[in-house]
């Protein structure tokens, strides 16, 4: 699998110390805030902060949190200042506005106890009523330690008034001072929430209980009952605004590709966009412009999306957002090719990347957008599959609206659909010029019938597909097609031209097809597929087209009376023995080159080879025999009841005979056959193919039994060995007791009061068995 790497571009903001002490303001403006502060309060003030909102807001001072988006503070400085000497410990502090060396606002004092070292934590409009709002903190004595009270003052252009509730001693909204605060939009409306915490732990991330949330009432941030928990363990909501994104590409003189992309917000969206991932496949970016502030955030904070065009500015910064209603453009140059993919667009609000399931969130908490991105091309290239892909690209784009009618959606799906069939049938040149035709068109319809996302992903794969279709060849075209006139791919294709060069591979085009380029007239040609090879002989090998056709090999099993069988199992010899199919409905098939092939089949465990060329018959019959086994007396009569086994592999069963005879469709091969009666087995090997009757006969066995003088014994009794001891019968008057048995060598035992004897004798060669008992 293909790794793919981006190049990371990241825009970094250098704060000079020049710059620093203008963003707070000079010493002269701190003298004279002093002084004005004294001549009306008659009392001694000293200035803890400056801060001249214009040079905050442009540099991303503050920690970006410095917004006038109303321009009702341009030019003004906010000053926090408290009181030089306390009297009873009572800290008086005061937050103003001044404006050409006067100060044009102040706010009443900040009670005991809750004015000292104050600071200007962020200036924006907080509760999305028009108005910017001037948020400070102070911090609070009044018997405890480690407290900062927050004041939020709404500023309209000329009064302020305090949205935060309060009372004698301190604001109603605090925080544990090593905790700070954090702003977040729980409802996803455009309202800001203010977070504080508890000391109740040594890291927010180990209580979640210690946070408190205030949120807007209509008049005051107060104190919510309803929205808790730690912060860092909510998603809050990110897509609450309508997006707008175009794509623009042109291919610059290094034929790069160059990403154009509008961005706009919703004129009525209730959230800022202040992240895009646009989701490409490429190896690198050559150059990334971003807006100012924004910068390039693809360095693993997401890993799923790692490789993706990825930015957004600065989660803590106010400005630089797209907030509603404006747009804004971002580019990248790289070399892959215009394809449809998506852009995943996020809300300003507060983030935490140390949650899990962040993907999940990432792909339900985000406004999807189709776009045109970068991708690599296709390795291998293949035309045909490339053309599928211009097809898609058209379709899609009629659905998403970037082909705006349907009749221009029609032109271009029979363009398309006639270059495919031109190229399935080699017509390269004729292929070309229609694609060329394609691109007159899609620069006439670019004015009116085609979006610039359309226009981008039809000329531009549409002239990668020009460049990689070469003009038809004169020399020789191999193609291999299956019975039914569907090409297939080969597997290799090799041509002869001369005894000195011998075999050699033709160029294989990727397509299935292969091409022989010689300066012969003609040549042999070998074509190889499933592990064989046909080769046929005096080619013409220049401007021609050459076509190996399989054939629909069917190879047959059918019963002694010509009825198909199953279930049968074949393979045939290439090279070593291929798996070539199992019958359904007593037939295999699979498409072959019309050679010669040894075939087997195997049936109920026994196998037989048979030899044909397919090229003058495609179907190969393999047919049973009905094998018979009987079981026949000395006499010649059928007699029951024998069991029948033969062997392949392994002994398998056969049958039982029924009026002396049972039968198996077998293949007519050599086996051999086993009979078992009266407990004796008897193995007879015979080749069913030249005569499928099996016939096992027994002999008629006498035992006779005499006295030590020679005159017959009767009464004795007599019995046979085969795995345990058989009756045969008592004696008649003659001394003898007679069996019908199979003829081998068994062992044989008459008995009289308390003498026994035994003997040994193979019965198929004498069937008088002679015992005398001393």
């Amino acid at each position: 699998m293909k790794n793919h790497y981006i190049v990371l571009t990241f825009l970094m903001l250098f704060i000079t110390p020049n710059i620093l002490y203008a963003q707070y303001g000079s010493s002269i403006d701190s003298i004279n805030i002093a002084q004005q502060l004294y001549n009306l309060l008659n009392t001694n003030y000293i200035v803890n902060e400056i801060v001249d909102v214009s040079v905050a807001e442009s540099i991303g001072g503050k920690f970006g949190l410095i917004s006038d988006p109303y321009n009702t503070l341009e030019g003004d400085l906010i000053f926090v200042a408290e009181r030089e000497t306390p009297t009873n410990s009572d800290y008086y502090g005061v937050t103003g506005i001044f404006k050409n060396n006067q100060i044009v606002w102040k706010s009443d004092f900040i009670k005991p106890y809750g004015a000292r070292n104050g600071s200007v934590l962020a200036v924006f409009d907080l509760n999305n009523d028009g108005n910017v709002d001037i948020i400070t903190t102070w911090y609070n004595s009044y018997g405890r330690l480690g407290v900062l009270d927050i004041w939020i003052y709404s500023w309209d252009g000329i009064l302020a008034y305090t949205i935060n509730p309060f009372t004698d001693f301190s604001s109603g909204i605090e925080t544990y001072e090593g905790m700070g605060f954090d702003f977040a939009d729980y409802q996803g409306d455009g309202v800001w929430e203010i977070i504080g915490y508890e000391a109740m732990g040594d890291s927010i991330y180990e209580n979640s209980d210690n946070s408190m949330v205030y949120s807007w009432d209509g008049e005051t941030y107060d104190y919510s009952e309803t929205l808790i928990g730690n912060p860092y363990e909510i998603f809050f909501p990110r897509n609450q605004f309508n997006a707008f994104v175009t794509t623009r590409v042109n291919q610059n003189q290094q034929n790069l590709f160059n990403y154009f992309y509008s961005v706009k917000n919703g004129q009525f969206s209730a959230q800022n966009i202040n992240e895009i991932n646009i989701v490409g496949n490429v190896d690198s970016i050559l150059i990334l412009n971003l807006p100012s502030k924004w910068k390039n955030l693809d360095f693993g904070t997401d890993i799923t999306f790692k490789e993706d065009i990825k930015f957004a500015n600065s989660n803590f910064s106010i400005k630089n957002k797209i907030i509603a209603g404006d747009e804004k453009g971002f580019s990248y140059s790289t070399s892959g090719l215009p394809y449809i993919s998506k852009a995943y667009l996020r809300g300003f609000n507060f983030t935490s990347y140390h949650i899990e399931g962040e993907l999940a969130d990432y792909l339900n908490n985000s406004v999807v957008v189709p776009v045109v991105a970068a991708t690599l091309p296709p390795d291998p290239f293949v035309t045909i599959y490339f053309i599928d892909t211009l097809i898609n690209y058209k379709t899609r784009s009629f659905e998403l609206g970037w082909i705006t009618n349907e009749t221009t959606a029609i032109k271009y799906d029979s363009l398309f659909n006639l270059t495919k069939t031109q190229l399935q049938q080699y017509n390269n040149n004729a292929a070309k010029t229609i694609l060329q035709t394609v691109l007159q068109e899609v620069d006439v319809d670019s004015t009116s019938n085609l979006t610039s996302e359309a226009y981008a992903l039809l000329r531009y794969n549409t002239e990668y597909l020009l460049e990689k279709i070469p003009l038809s060849s004169p020399n020789l075209l191999v193609k291999l097609t299956s019975s039914l006139g569907n090409q297939i791919p080969a597997s290799n294709v090799m041509y002869y031209e001369s005894a000195a060069g011998g075999w050699k591979d033709a160029v294989n085009n990727g397509d299935g097809t292969f091409t022989v380029i010689t300066t012969k007239p003609a040549v042999s040609i070998r074509m190889f597929y499933e592990y064989a090879n046909q080769t046929v002989h005096n080619v013409p090998a220049q401007n021609n087209t050459y076509t190996f056709q399989t054939v629909n090999a069917s190879v047959q099993l059918k019963n002694s009376s010509g009825n198909l069988i199953d279930q049968g199992t074949v393979q045939y010899y290439a090279g070593a023995w291929r798996s070539f199919g199992t019958t359904v409905n007593g037939v295999a098939n699979k498409e072959l080159l019309p050679i010669n092939y040894s075939f087997r089949m195997t049936y109920e465990f026994g196998s037989l080879d048979k030899q044909q060329n397919l090229s003058s018959d495609p179907t190969v019959v393999f047919q049973t025999v009905n094998a018979a086994v009987e079981l026949r007396n000395s006499s010649g009569n059928l007699i029951d009841q024998g069991t029948v086994q033969y062997y392949a592999g392994a002994w398998r069963s056969f049958g039982t005979t029924v009026n002396g005879v049972a039968n198996k469709e077998l293949l007519p091969i050599n086996y051999s056959f086993r009979m078992i009666y009266e407990y004796v087995p008897l193995d007879k090997q015979q080749d069913i193919s030249t005569n499928s009757t099996v016939t096992f006969s027994t002999v008629l066995c006498t035992v006779k039994v005499t006295k030590a003088n020679g005159q017959p014994l009767s009464g004795a009794s007599t019995k046979y060995y085969s795995g345990a001891w058989r009756d045969i019968g008592l004696t008649n008057a003659n001394g003898e007791a007679t069996k019908e048995l199979l003829p081998k060598s068994l062992n044989f035992r008459a008995a009289s009061g308390n003498v026994s004897k035994d003997k040994q004798q193979d019965i198929g060669v004498n069937n008088l068995v002679e015992i005398q008992l001393p």
